[in-house]
């Protein structure tokens, strides 16, 4: 993994005080159970979700591997209530291929500096197993960890307890794991929540069901189909649904497929954009990092 070509952004003179460390999602919607990491569709969607979602992380050394990610048709195979089937599925390749990536990484590029994990979708079921075998096989890490943002799957007590690392409560804290899923208002399932799941509300940064209005929300960047994407101000609001910690939205967008009516899944990043790229800015201070 030490090539630029098997990486999707490896900054050629890192000059910032902390790293990213980001695993994309789902961009493979081809027949291959798993694409050769090279295989040029998944490579250019991925470029693009890049260049929509860098700047989020731009008070940060951006690092993001490719890897022979589980194609779309495979991960749905695994049906409604398949979560183990899931976990299971992308501890092949994928799995594999980020933990080569991230020891490359720890070993020539990190330097000992604190680490921002990021991750969406299928990056965030990837990272949920890559981070307890950091925490077995480079313990270390998770003590410099600023912040973990596990996007768009379900994050449970359960799997916290594994990770010993605690679910965020505020804007500021630190060595915390960040996770919600997105949905519109009447949305009346999230295939991506599981039982029990944790959420917080990434304009409030509070957990119970307090609204957070379009107003507070510093602005959203949203791709629209297959357009590049544009700033929306005031265009999304955001509760937690205590009933299924679901992050709900009155925003004006509608779900894509395959996912049912009312799941946001896509927008999960692109709704709160400025929002998370100021978060990871305050994160970063409160560590005690001046970036």
């Amino acid at each position: 993994m030490s090539t630029t070509q098997f990486w999707l952004n490896l900054p050629d003179k890192p000059c910032k005080k902390v790293d990213t460390f980001f695993i994309y999602p789902t961009v493979y919607y081809g027949d291959e159970d798993y694409p050769k990491i090279n295989d040029p569709d998944m490579l250019g969607n991925a470029l693009n979700l890049k260049f929509a979602h860098e700047g989020i992380f731009d008070s940060t050394n951006f690092y993001a591997p490719f890897y022979r990610q589980a194609s779309l048709n495979l991960l749905l195979n695994c049906g409604a209530t398949g979560f183990e089937c899931i976990d299971e599925t992308v501890s092949k390749y994928p799995l594999e291929d980020c933990k080569k990536a991230f020891s490359w990484y720890l070993e020539n590029c990190n330097h000992n500096r604190p680490i921002i994990f990021a991750s969406h979708s299928q990056g965030t079921i990837i990272m949920r197993l890559l981070l307890l075998w950091i925490k077995e096989t480079y313990p270390c890490v998770l003590k410099r960890t600023i912040a973990a943002y596990m996007i768009g799957w379900s994050i449970t007590p359960d799997y916290i307890k594994k990770l010993g690392l605690p679910f965020a409560k505020s804007s500021n804290d630190t060595g915390v794991v960040i996770s919600y899923n997105t949905m519109s208002k009447d949305a009346a399932y999230n295939p991506f929540l599981q039982e029990n799941a944790l959420s917080i509300n990434p304009i409030n940064w509070r957990r119970d069901s307090k609204y957070a209005s379009k107003e507070e929300n510093l602005g959203s960047y949203i791709r629209f189909g297959n357009d590049l994407p544009v700033w929306k101000n005031n265009f999304a609001d955001a509760w937690i649904d205590t009933s299924n910690s679901g992050l709900r939205t009155t925003a004006d967008i509608q779900s894509e497929e395959p996912w049912p009516e009312g799941v946001l899944h896509r927008y999960d990043y692109d709704l709160f954009y400025k929002n998370l790229r100021e978060n990871i800015k305050e994160r970063i201070k409160a560590y005690g990092c001046i970036c």
